[in-house]
């Protein structure tokens, strides 16, 4: 399955591409350091590829540029197929952050979901702090439904680390030794990407 947009082509992953991503380059921010692709052995990207793509409530799909490189991987997991809907994820190299092939890759992902997939509820989750991330979602259509505070997902660094994030970061407290930062859902329907999609292409017109 591919659907190509004007930056971005979407694929089915395959193995050999979790070769590449151990290519990806590094964030050096503390409070981004969890979407590093991780460091796997070659058994552990075995199992990273089995979990992403084979395990049933789950799919994956790579981004590439335009001369064929993987930028990076789009993820849908808890699936209900009954009720047409699921949850979003999405990492990109950060080497190619700020590039707008965020926004080119998930608008692009959107039709291929709600048209091709013919899905029908599309939910995600992501931190507060993590601006560039909210408004890639608002410019293809997601609508915040809720905000939380929640442990953060990387509570394995020290001490000095959680303190230092605390201090410097307005989003994050520290509470019984738990680092926690604020979380919001968003959500996007078929008929809300429709919607968008129309407006967007009636400016372009105008």
């Amino acid at each position: 399955m591919i659907k190509v947009g004007k930056k971005t082509i979407i694929r089915n992953l395959e193995r050999k591409d979790i070769d590449n991503m151990m290519q990806w380059g590094k964030h050096d921010d503390s409070i981004f350091l969890h979407y590093n692709f991780p460091d796997l052995t070659e058994r552990e990207r075995d199992i990273w590829y089995d979990v992403k793509a084979k395990k049933f409530g789950r799919k994956c799909f790579v981004v590439e540029n335009m001369k064929g490189e993987i930028i990076g991987y789009i993820s849908l997991r808890d699936i209900k197929f009954f009720r047409r809907k699921s949850e979003l994820g999405i990492v990109f190299d950060p080497k190619v952050i700020n590039q707008g092939y965020g926004t080119d890759a998930l608008c692009n992902f959107l039709e291929l979901y709600f048209n091709r997939l013919r899905m029908k509820i599309l939910t995600l989750k992501v931190a507060k702090f993590n601006k560039r991330a909210i408004r890639c979602y608002k410019k293809c259509g997601f609508k915040i439904i809720n905000e939380t505070l929640e442990e953060f997902q990387d509570q394995d660094m020290d001490e000095d680390l959680k303190n230092y994030i605390v201090q410097n970061y307005t989003d994050f407290k520290l509470i019984k030794g738990k680092l926690m930062t604020k979380y919001y859902y968003m959500k996007i329907t078929k008929k809300k990407f429709v919607i968008h999609k129309e407006k967007k292409e009636l400016l372009i017109t105008l």
